[in-house]
């Protein structure tokens, strides 16, 4: 079953309105789980965006695309005074559901902390919602809350109260449908009894909305895997045999995606070693030294190719994306290249013009804080950034669009 859209709303990989909402989500679809040392974490999140659109770090699973929808429905059809403490019992009572059905390390948002969650599962997949094309209202979830307390004909694109709708109609139910994509309705017994499992017409309709929304990216193109199946053990996107069939649009993102996180790695490597050695952390800097040479070897395997890639047509893409890469974070990326693809790899990490170039871009993000040009900042703080190489959300994503695929699977079985 293919649901159809109800809205004039469209998406155009190519338009100025979708470059101004990648401009506005990517900062609100960042990665908080990794420390932006180096500053390079808006090249990491367009990136991330391009690929897997609507996603972040901190989504879990799929059909939480359904659940925030099907309350908020529920809220705006009786809002009440506040709203938002209405929606958040809802999710309490989610939450409970879930861990009945599925117990620890299945992604149930909020099963330690209870009503004390910093980030409610509505925040976290809000942004998610426009860019799939499931949320209409194109504010933020606080102004939403507000305008839910607020006469239902001003909240309204749709109904009007100075003119007649049809027999049996009300202006509350017309509301829920102007602000959110027809989609499958809920279980009788939502939220009290809930799970993961996607049923078939869900799944589909999840697919359909990314496709629709996005459909040259990979996320687009992983949703139409046959089998449905994606190989769990892959750490990176480009290692998914899907890769291979994408779009060409989605293959250059992959391709710039896979370069960029190998080169970059050594940069995140020298600044941990360099930390190392500025501490007197002597195993440490034994260990960071030996990645290195390790991270050389993979550069020297890949040199050919690092040599020829199209760097300025990346960098095209990722201004033209998200205008809020700043020309220092640019500049930061191209000089390390160079050192990269000129300098002896093997003495890279005493060379002086690389640990200047690492030792001043800390200072210009941090200031006085900065760990390498200060000691009592190097004494305030203890412990290592990741210098793992970046994977761009493909944890995230690779479970969402299993989710999906699962359901599509066994429909098609």
């Amino acid at each position: 079953m293919t649901y159809a859209s109800n809205s004039t709303l469209r998406w155009l990989d190519s338009s100025k309105q979708e470059r101004r909402t990648v401009l506005e989500l990517v900062s609100a679809l960042n990665e908080p789980a990794t420390l932006d040392e180096l500053g390079i974490g808006r090249i990491r999140d367009t990136i991330s965006e391009a690929l897997f659109p609507g996603t972040s770090t901190i989504q879990t699973r799929a059909r939480y695309f359904l659940f925030i929808p099907w309350i908020l429905q529920m809220v705006e059809r009786s809002p009440g005074s506040n709203p938002g403490a209405r929606a958040q019992q809802l999710q309490l009572t989610l939450r409970n559901a879930l861990d009945v059905a599925h117990g620890p390390n299945q992604g149930v948002i909020g099963r330690e902390a209870g009503a004390a969650l910093r980030r409610w599962p509505d925040s976290i997949y809000w942004p998610g919602l426009e860019r799939w094309g499931i949320r209409l209202y194109r504010g933020s979830i606080s102004s939403y809350y507000s305008a839910l307390r607020r006469p239902p004909s001003w909240m309204s694109g749709e109904a009007r109260s100075d003119e007649p709708g049809e027999e049996g109609s009300n202006e509350t139910a017309e509301r829920v449908l102007s602000y959110w994509e027809r989609m499958p309705d809920p279980p009788d017994d939502f939220p009290e009894v809930a799970t993961f499992a996607l049923k078939s017409e869900e799944a589909e309709f999840l697919r359909d909305r990314v496709g629709f929304a996005h459909r040259r990216s990979f996320l687009a193109h992983l949703l139409q895997t046959e089998g449905g199946e994606i190989p769990q053990d892959t750490a990176f996107p480009w290692e998914d045999p899907a890769a291979q069939t994408a779009p060409v649009a989605a293959q250059d993102w992959l391709k710039d995606a896979r370069l960029f996180s190998l080169v970059h790695r050594g940069a995140a490597l020298l600044y941990n070693l360099m930390m190392a050695q500025a501490s007197g952390d002597i195993d440490r800097a034994d260990m960071f030294e030996n990645r290195f040479a390790t991270w050389a070897d993979e550069i020297e395997g890949s040199h050919a190719e690092i040599a020829i890639w199209d760097r300025g047509s990346m960098w095209r893409k990722l201004t033209t994306a998200n205008p809020r890469i700043r020309g220092s974070t640019q500049l930061f990326a191209d000089r390390w290249y160079v050192l990269v693809t000129t300098a002896p790899l093997a003495s890279l990490p005493r060379i002086r013009d690389a640990r200047d170039l690492i030792r001043n871009r800390e200072r210009a993000l941090k200031h006085t804080r900065a760990r390498l040009s200060y000691s009592d900042a190097l004494s305030a703080r203890s412990g290592y950034p990741t210098s793992a190489r970046l994977e761009f959300r493909w944890s995230q994503a690779k479970t969402i669009a299993s989710d999906i695929l699962s359901a599509l699977g066994d429909d098609n079985a």
